[in-house]
């Protein structure tokens, strides 16, 4: 069985706190206390910020952003297949919330992005990523 995608989220972000502490620290400075609601595939989970990047399986209090969207839709975007305004617009991303908290998700995800790329064992994560997601 494939690993959640909440398992994998919360062991990228160990690494990224351990192999690029200023990275990590500018994605808790970007996302601040923003609870952040996230379903991949029928997996609910949520991201939270503050002393550290939390994900839980509750999200005790009302998300600021609601984010959907599937396996093959992630790595359809990591792999360069899509960018995000298209999945967007193609509905293989939706995100609901306010304006402000919208715009806090998206760079968020920006600097997730930014600090995975320099964190050596995320190529790791991202294979067992793949092997959960048909077809890859």
């Amino acid at each position: 069985m494939a690993e959640s995608v909440a398992s994998l989220l919360r062991r990228s972000l160990d690494h990224l706190a351990t192999e690029v502490p200023e990275s990590y620290h500018h994605l808790l400075r970007v996302l601040g206390p923003l609870l952040v609601e996230i379903e991949v595939d029928g997996e609910l989970f949520w991201m939270r910020g503050g002393r550290r990047l939390d994900v839980t399986d509750s999200g005790n209090g009302a998300a600021g952003a609601r984010i959907a969207t599937s396996r093959a839709a992630i790595l359809d975007l990591l792999d360069d297949e899509m960018a995000l305004g298209e999945a967007v617009e193609a509905g293989h991303v939706v995100v609901r919330g306010s304006l402000d908290d919208v715009v806090r998700a998206h760079d968020t995800l920006m600097a997730y992005a930014h600090a995975a790329v320099r964190a050596p064992s995320v190529p790791g994560l991202l294979e067992a990523l793949r092997e959960g997601t048909p077809g890859r």
